[in-house]
């Protein structure tokens, strides 16, 4: 649990009273690699840091799973739109490796944020962190080449290449297999 108050901490300082209040709230979830943690048409209960392991949030689209991102080394984790609107995900979240989970669920966040007013404070922060990650997502995903978005993903996340399938890490650079081979094969 110890991540879970340094996590909250990069964000909010707690005192040790306020740690004692949330630190019950948190629970560990264990996923074996492929489990489906949040299914398409499920809604999010669960806002979680990630422990161990890489998941990957997907869209199905024509009859394929589209890899909109993953989740890895103390990241947040979840489907946070289905999480904050209480709606049915048009996302699935999957164990790409065996992965546990440190998680809380919405109601029991609800409830603190009443009892610890810093959480309010943290949720902003958070979602400000998140909506940032999006729009850099979003240009590079429209402005930059194939070989440019190859380039920053390795800027970023080179080791997710040891973890993570090359057909999910293609298809969310948004490229073909084939491209993506070639592009690894020439930073080998």
């Amino acid at each position: 649990m110890e991540l879970v108050r340094r996590t909250i901490g990069r964000y909010v300082p707690l005192d040790d009273d306020q740690w004692a209040l949330i630190r019950p709230y948190w629970r560990e979830r264990a996923f074996g690699k492929g489990d489906m943690i949040t299914s398409p048409g499920q809604v999010e209960h669960w806002f979680s840091i990630v422990e161990e392991g890489v998941q990957r949030m997907f869209i199905p689209h024509d009859g394929e799973e589209v890899c909109i991102g993953f989740s890895y080394d103390h990241s947040w984790s979840g489907v946070f739109d289905s999480f904050v609107q209480r709606a049915p995900s048009r996302f699935g979240l999957q164990a790409v490796t065996d992965s546990v989970l440190i998680s809380i669920h919405h109601d029991d966040l609800a409830t603190l944020r009443r009892q610890v007013p810093e959480l309010e404070r943290f949720g902003r922060l958070i979602l400000e962190e998140l909506v940032v990650g999006r729009a850099t997502r979003e240009i590079e995903q429209l402005t930059f080449d194939a070989a440019q978005r190859f380039d920053a993903f390795m800027r970023r996340s080179p080791r997710l290449l040891q973890l993570v399938p090359q057909k999910d890490v293609a298809s969310y650079l948004r490229m073909t297999p084939e491209t993506f081979s070639r592009l690894r094969a020439r930073h080998r």
